[in-house]
């Protein structure tokens, strides 16, 4: 879950410090919802990442055309 922190956390988790005052974290939901009920941070928002690709053309697909070798046949 994603959350943005109220308040300053001196120290560091899994090796890095903790985000400043308004800075935002992903964290466990067990993490998150503790900090929730404490006040020390805010859920934030999450908007779900909207796929944008195109299949591709069929020229960009086909396999190139073979050439005859030159000389003896």
């Amino acid at each position: 879950m994603r959350v943005r922190m109220k308040v300053v956390i001196s120290g560091t988790r899994d090796g890095a410090t903790w985000p400043e005052k308004g800075g935002e974290i992903d964290l466990p939901d067990d993490e998150a919802a503790q900090l929730l009920r404490d006040g020390r941070a805010e859920p934030v928002a999450v908007e779900p990442v909207e796929e944008t690709a195109t299949a591709p053309d069929d020229a960009e697909t086909a396999a190139p055309a073979r050439r005859r070798a030159q000389g003896k046949r």
